[in-house]
């Protein structure tokens, strides 16, 4: 029987200077991870991907399905993203990128 995932959390974790992992993306990736299991969230699966091209406003996760771009996400607002976001619905709304928006 295939896993189904109510939200997937992409964080980018991409290397290089001025890029997402040197302004602590790798550590953004694994508080969401060890969160989402310490709450057992097996409806949201956290996932690293390359880059998204938003390195002045890195690091950038992004909430799927939702089309949400979280911009500069410390470990620190991973508790808060998933608590009022992934769990209550409601996005944080000091950390949303305004510059990029998916339409559906």
């Amino acid at each position: 029987m295939p896993r189904v995932f109510r939200k997937q959390v992409f964080v980018c974790t991409t290397e290089g200077e001025g890029k997402c992992a040197t302004k602590g993306s790798l550590e953004v990736f694994q508080k969401f991870r060890d969160e989402v299991k310490a709450r057992n969230l097996t409806d949201i699966i956290v996932t690293r991907v390359g880059c998204t091209g938003q390195h002045a406003t890195g690091p950038t996760v992004i909430v799927h399905p939702d089309g949400l771009w979280y911009q500069r996400v410390t470990p620190t607002d991973v508790a808060e993203i998933i608590e009022q976001h992934l769990v209550g619905g409601r996005p944080v709304a000091r950390l949303i990128n305004p510059e990029m928006q998916v339409k559906g």
